[in-house]
């Protein structure tokens, strides 16, 4: 009855006989239409400079052998042999016909790229929605990586200068780097500066606390993000919106055993200052809005429009 246990070998018992693996092709077809190209994913093996392929292109072969509008279209993408190096693809433009070679990459690396997208996607919202006011920092974990960007981004211009912020830890898989990004978040200005007859300037530089700051959560922000979401509400540092955090947070450690398998045994437990243990509770947010299914269908985002909106109240 507890989260982030585990054992696993790598015995001969864990080897997988039969086994497939997806090409992908760096391409996101249309929903209604599968063999129509919506777009090409940003950075993707079919993201090539002077890039041939457009909007609305139709896939017709993929390595020769023409595609059936009756057959699934992953079919033409699956291999139960070696990873190809190359694909061929067919597409038909109006009456033409034309070809384009791709280097495909993994269905893990066509993912990040994707979730990069659904990043960038949410930083032009918060742009339109408030008129450049707020600045949008997101953490996919609390990783050392993810802890570097987030400082960078927390500094940088689209950031730093902006009248407020949200901070978005939905789908957070943790980590261990609550303490730094809560003392980040917990500046506050203490003097001023300024050059001889120059423009006042805070100490110090960066200063997040002095400004609203918006977190979200979600019912994925789990072991780390749940850590932080209650550091965040126990020192006041703002609003936190959304839904429930995902009640999985608990640290372990790992010990091998002597036929070289490992088991993860639950070691530390996470709890609030008045002995709450966050395994059981989660975190609750203060604004509750939950985000369905078919809000993400039709890319549509509740709680970032609401958290802007709770923004700009406390702003005016």
């Amino acid at each position: 009855n507890t989260s982030h246990y585990g054992f696993s070998t790598s015995g001969s018992d864990e080897k997988t006989f039969y086994k497939t693996t997806t090409a992908a092709n760096g391409i996101m077809f249309n929903d209604k239409n599968p063999y129509l190209v919506d777009h090409v994913v940003k950075n993707s093996c079919a993201d090539l400079s002077d890039n041939p392929i457009q909007k609305n292109d139709e896939l017709i072969s993929v390595d020769g052998i023409k595609v059936s509008r009756n057959q699934n279209r992953e079919f033409y993408f699956i291999r139960s042999t070696d990873f190809p190096d190359e694909m061929t693809l067919g597409f038909r433009r109006g009456a033409n016909e034309f070809f384009v070679k791709i280097h495909p990459e993994s269905y893990g690396a066509m993912s990040s790229q994707l979730y990069e997208e659904w990043i960038e996607a949410n930083k032009k919202r918060v742009d339109a929605l408030s008129n450049n006011q707020i600045g949008y920092v997101y953490m996919k974990d609390m990783g050392e990586g993810s802890l570097n960007k987030f400082e960078k981004d927390m500094v940088a211009n689209d950031v730093a200068q902006k009248k407020a912020l949200i901070l978005d830890l939905r789908y957070n898989t943790g980590g261990n780097v609550h303490d730094a990004v809560l003392q980040m978040l917990s500046q506050k200005p203490y003097l001023q500066w300024k050059y001889r007859d120059g423009k006042m300037s805070p100490q110090p530089n960066f200063a997040p606390a002095s400004k609203p700051i918006i977190l979200l959560i979600n019912e994925q922000t789990l072991s780390d993000g749940e850590m932080t979401a209650a550091g965040f509400k126990e020192l006041k540092l703002g609003k936190i919106l959304g839904n429930e955090t995902y009640h999985w947070i608990i640290f372990t450690t790992a010990s091998q055993l002597v036929d070289g398998s490992t088991v993860r045994l639950p070691s530390w437990g996470c709890f609030t200052p008045d002995g709450k243990n966050l395994e059981h509770t989660g975190v609750k947010p203060d604004i509750t809005v939950i985000n369905t299914f078919e809000d993400r269908m039709q890319g549509k985002d509740p709680q970032l429009q609401a958290a802007v909106e709770e923004i700009l109240k406390e702003l005016k």
